[in-house]
């Protein structure tokens, strides 16, 4: 199974960077230019201007940056430690903490069943990483996982890791709290290796951050012949499934394409129409100047399903959301929906209700997030979930450590 190590981070010297919340940022993929901009103006030192570096001359000079920082001792680097994140944020009024283990996990490829994904990546972001990693010589965000840790020794492990004192603490730009700490007591390391070595690792978020290190373990084997050392491993933040802030969240779907008036009348075959939110998992359909409509889909609708998808897409709302009414009663088939058009997709259901209300968009369908068990099971099936399936929130920040991969 996976295995992690302890890895010689370098991060923020709290000394010189006291505001170590102000230099931490989202992930690349989750921030448009207009936010990026209003980061790197934030700082000299925000995260920010390495993560989001593209093309040859930004990474060249992102490279330059980090050694910069190095140099001048504002990023330090620690002998072999593993590392506690602590992340409190609020969702839904309700305020919730996620601890998260940051270690240097041995690359294998996906077949190989050590860490398991399960969605798609895109060839773009896969290059675009790949350039990044290789040429700042370090992963700069850690990807975000998780574990079914059933007996508890992780979750157990990492709870009393609490007690370590912190060596950072901030608020970030979007209000979180993050703190970390050390793990190098030699004893509680071998503990949390052990115990993640009995299990595999199910990614969350940085499935293309991964595919991208494997790349360029490959580049550099195909360049020097066989390498060790930590371009083999890649950063992660390994989180308990029991862990209260681990959130699936949902992607709503935007629909710029006409939607029939009686589309709930068509539907009622394969779909039983409530006009209250149900407690079942549901479907709901916002259209301009109408009340919401919440379906939960009949066995008809599920046996009609296409017989080629995977028995674990089964009850995946966004499955039977493509296949049982966009596809069947709207037109729109996987081409349209790959042409990126008829469907765009949104996070955060009151953003949909404004997008209808406003005309940005002719429908929004609302969906629930899947459960991690749904998670689980596509994954130890082998099969790659529908695609905007799973939202996990909130994203691991950049900026926590780095992973020096030279």
């Amino acid at each position: 199974m996976a295995a992690i190590q302890p890895f010689p981070a370098l991060r923020y010297d709290p000394a010189r960077l006291p505001d170590w919340g102000a230099v931490l940022g989202p992930p690349y993929d989750i921030v448009d230019a207009e936010q990026t901009a209003r980061l790197k103006a934030a700082s000299p030192h925000q995260i920010a201007h390495i993560e989001t570096a593209a093309g040859p001359d930004e990474i060249a000079a992102a490279a330059q940056r980090l050694a910069d920082w190095r140099a001048a001792g504002v990023l330090i680097q620690d002998d072999p430690a593993l590392y506690l994140h602590e992340h409190q944020f609020t969702l839904d009024g309700q305020p919730r903490t996620r601890l998260a283990l940051l270690a240097a996990v041995d690359l294998t490829p996906w077949e190989q069943g050590d860490v398991l994904p399960h969605e798609w990546t895109m060839p773009g972001p896969r290059q675009t990483r790949a350039e990044l990693r290789d040429g700042v010589a370090a992963d700069v965000s850690p990807l975000m996982a998780f574990i079914a840790d059933r007996d508890g020794r992780v979750a157990a492990a990492l709870n009393q890791a609490l007690s370590l004192t912190p060596l950072s603490r901030g608020t970030d730009p979007a209000g979180d709290r993050h703190s970390l700490r050390r793990i190098d007591d030699p004893q509680t390391t071998s503990e949390l290796s052990d115990a993640i070595a009995e299990q595999p690792i199910y990614m969350a978020d940085g499935h293309h951050r991964y595919e991208s290190a494997l790349a360029v373990q490959e580049r550099r084997a195909a360049a020097n012949g066989a390498i060790d050392g930590p371009a083999n491993r890649v950063l992660m933040g390994i989180v308990p499934a029991s862990d209260p802030g681990l959130v699936v969240g949902a992607t709503h779907r935007l629909i710029h394409a006409d939607i029939p008036p009686d589309l709930p009348a068509r539907l009622a075959p394969e779909f039983a129409a409530h006009p209250n939110p149900p407690a079942d998992p549901h479907i709901t359909l916002l259209a301009p100047a109408a009340p919401p409509v919440h379906f939960t889909a009949n066995d008809a609708a599920l046996e009609a399903l296409p017989e080629h998808l995977p028995d674990s897409w089964r009850r995946l709302a966004p499955a039977v959301l493509q296949y049982a009414i966009l596809d069947r009663h709207l037109g729109i088939d996987e081409a349209a929906l790959a042409a990126g058009r008829a469907v765009t997709y949104i996070h955060a259901h009151t953003d949909a209700q404004a997008a209808v209300a406003d005309g940005r968009a002719a429908a929004a369908f609302i969906l629930p997030p899947p459960t991690l068990d749904q998670v689980f099971t596509a994954a130890q099936a082998g099969d790659r979930m529908p695609q905007k399936s799973t939202y996990f929130v909130p994203k691991l920040p950049t900026g926590l450590v780095l992973h020096p991969i030279d």
